[in-house]
């Protein structure tokens, strides 16, 4: 099962803003502008909908307009250094938030700086900003959020746990800091501390879906799966009704042995996602486990053509095609499973079975005796 990453994790500058605003608005928003052309509000709010509406370009040939009327203005800034991250532009935008952080050094300043070098991958220096914020804002729980999403970004786990307990500390309320420290421990290998963290997430935040299908996942990883599938259930109706919530719902059903109701969860994965393999794959078991065998070559097949290379699928496939009573198929497939994988006993075993229905016990024989010796 698969778990989550968290919301706040920064893989683009470009977060959601709430629904776009109309081009009705945009139009009301620039003729207030024009009226009032060196009026910072009236400027940042314009600003603030053409973002919105995905206008980056637009949005930043007016605030160079005005910061070249208007040099230094603090908020201008800030906005202008944000929306170049909006279109990735990082090294104008450290510039920019640089020359903020001179001017006028506060903690907003140094995180908006900070978040900048994040965004580049250059986590030393973003934790150096992190850092100077917190200095000038030693109470902000935000702050040592931000600071610990930087840290794990960087790999260094143990910081960044250390960075959401003090966020914590400050600010017990804070779900998502829980969350990022289950997934924390959940990379450890800490399936119990993860369970802790995640059950207080979803405690102080019931309605967040991404706790809840986070908190399955790992429910599943424990073979609890009646545990695990409430959970995803929860998600599924808290709104939470993507691809993967359908396809983590599908194994802790199939786990349990619900296999009709584990083949309509992949399906309804698939009509979101119709090129998963891994729920091709799983979709593909879950009719091997149920005896059809001409839907489980279907449904393997779909899966090793994007995953060309999946050793189990075609292990799997050449079950199917032995139950069918293709032999030739299922020895060519266990074949290419044993030359994928070749330390599974158990695709040896089976090749020997395939040999054994084609008639050919010479081979057989060697099939048996190599998976005989794998599995001492």
């Amino acid at each position: 099962m698969t778990v989550l990453p968290c919301c706040d994790t920064l893989s683009s500058s470009r977060k959601s803003r709430g629904v776009a605003v109309s081009e009705k608005t945009v139009k009301a928003l620039k003729t207030q502008f024009k009226r009032k052309p060196g009026d910072s509000t009236a400027l940042l709010e314009l600003v603030a909908a053409l973002r919105s509406a995905g206008k980056y370009d637009q949005a930043i040939s007016l605030l160079e307009r005005f910061l070249s009327e208007h040099p230094g203005h603090f908020g201008t800034m800030i906005t202008y250094g944000e929306t170049l991250l909006d279109v990735r532009t990082y090294e104008e935008a450290i510039a920019v938030f640089r020359r903020v952080c001179d001017a006028q050094p506060c903690a907003e300043a140094h995180y908006s700086l900070a978040r900048a070098l994040d965004l580049k991958g250059v986590y030393e220096e973003a934790i150096k900003e992190h850092n100077a914020a917190i200095g000038l804002e030693p109470e902000c729980a935000e702050a040592y959020y931000r600071l610990g999403m930087t840290y794990t970004r960087g790999g260094k786990y143990e910081d960044a746990l250390t960075a959401f307990q003090k966020c914590l500390r400050y600010d017990q309320s804070c779900a998502k800091a829980h969350s990022e420290m289950a997934l924390l421990y959940d990379k450890k290998g800490q399936k119990d501390l993860a369970i802790v963290e995640l059950k207080k997430a979803v405690e102080k935040d019931p309605r967040n879906a991404q706790w809840h299908c986070n908190l399955g996942a790992v429910y599943g990883d424990e073979r609890m799966f009646d545990e695990a599938i409430e959970e995803f259930m929860t998600a599924i109706s808290l709104g939470g009704d993507g691809a993967e919530e359908h396809y983590n719902l599908g194994v802790a059903l199939s786990n349990r042995g619900d296999i009709e109701e584990a083949t309509a969860e992949f399906r309804r994965a698939l009509n979101i996602d119709p090129k998963s393999s891994k729920t091709l794959f799983h979709l593909g078991l879950a009719y091997l486990r149920k005896g059809l065998h001409a839907k489980a070559i279907r449904s393997l097949t779909k899966c090793l053509n994007i995953d060309a290379d999946n050793a189990k699928a075609y292990f799997y496939l050449g079950q199917a095609y032995l139950g069918k009573g293709d032999v030739d198929d299922a020895i060519a497939s266990l074949e290419r499973a044993v030359a994928i994988q070749s330390q599974d006993w158990r695709g040896y075993y089976y090749l020997g079975v395939a040999y054994d229905h084609k008639g050919d016990g010479e081979r057989a024989k060697e099939a048996y005796k190599k998976a005989e010796s794998l599995h001492r």
